[in-house]
């Protein structure tokens, strides 16, 4: 098959056997949860890890939450907004987390394009150089086909873009053409180790060649960029900051005050019959919301499933509103 771009770097070979040594082979361990010993420590002579109070008021937040949530999505079920839909909520204060059928799977989508970026940076850890080599658009199609939220660049034939330049289109503008130069660029089997080792859970049923995943784990990629324990501090911030860059403002973000910063993700993907009629659509969106000023910041990762992209992109922005008051009510 015709790749999308001219050229590749010959650096890159030696870049990746470097990292098929086993590089990306361990996953990222994290704890769930974060216990009430880790708030009354008996090391008095160091800093708690966290406040006692806001940690039992971040549980009382997140309890009502869930069942806030829950009342939600069952009420949307009935009305038929949504065939069905997952959230989850994690404190990124405390850890404490708050999820409604977060456990269920989508299709990941162009949720994909998040570990796409996180891959490149994972690149220029070895070798920096990488995000500055050039690849040319040679005018081939992407093999996603077309997107209902149309990106607001394009690329175009014949002109040359940098890695890092491909890597920001396919979060910021979700440019499906800048993601597949990405995908042939990186190796072969490359993606399937970023996703391991950031822990996302994804099974190909038979038949099926894209992805899948659940909430809870796609979720996880946002507390390891926060937590830089993944790439370097200084790739974290500018992988998060980039997401911060999304041009889409109409679902998650469409109903936050306008000066809260959020680094966030979307996903559309429509399922059709063998007679091209559409059977259902899914919709999603995931980030970070730095609320209070970042004081107070939270993941949420939203997945919907319903039969109109509208009503599912007003679905996710009435769920992140109800989050948000929770989590920064007083």
């Amino acid at each position: 098959m015709q790749g999308l771009f001219k050229n590749k770097f010959t650096l890159f070979a030696t870049v990746a056997s470097v990292l098929f040594i086993g590089f990306f082979l361990g996953r990222i361990g994290h704890h769930d949860t974060v216990g009430r010993s880790h708030c009354v420590s008996k090391l008095t002579l160091l800093k708690p890890n966290i406040d006692c109070d806001s940690f039992e008021d971040t549980i009382n937040k997140l309890s009502k939450l869930q069942t806030k949530l829950d009342v939600m999505i069952q009420g949307l079920k009935k009305t038929g907004r949504v065939k069905r839909a997952s959230v989850f909520v994690r404190d990124l204060n405390t850890s404490r987390f708050a999820g409604v059928n977060d456990a269920d799977t989508y299709y990941m989508a162009s949720l994909l394009k998040t570990p796409l970026l996180v891959g490149g940076f994972k690149l220029a850890e070895v070798e920096p150089r990488i995000l500055d080599q050039t690849v040319t658009y040679n005018g081939v199609p992407n093999l996603y086909g077309e997107q209902v939220i149309k990106s607001e660049k394009i690329l175009v034939a014949g002109e040359s873009y940098t890695i890092k330049e491909l890597m920001t289109r396919a979060i910021v503008y979700s440019d499906n053409t800048a993601s597949q130069i990405l995908f042939d660029y990186y190796p072969q089997d490359f993606l399937d180790r970023i996703l391991q080792a950031l822990g996302i859970q994804h099974t190909r049923p038979d038949k099926e060649v894209e992805n899948f995943v659940t909430a809870r784990s796609y979720a996880n990629i946002f507390r390891i960029l926060y937590n830089a324990s993944y790439l370097t501090r200084e790739y974290s911030n500018e992988a998060l900051k980039i997401l911060t860059e999304s041009t889409y403002k109409d679902g998650a973000t469409s109903k936050l005050p306008k000066d809260v910063v959020v680094a966030h993700k979307f996903a559309e993907r429509t399922l059709v019959y063998e007679s091209g009629a559409v059977a259902v659509r899914q919709f999603h969106e995931c980030g970070i919301v730095y609320a209070k000023k970042g004081e107070d910041p939270y993941i949420f990762c939203i997945m919907t499933e319903g039969s109109e992209y509208e009503i599912l992109e007003e679905v996710i922005a009435d769920i992140s509103l109800a989050i948000y008051e929770e989590i920064t009510n007083e």
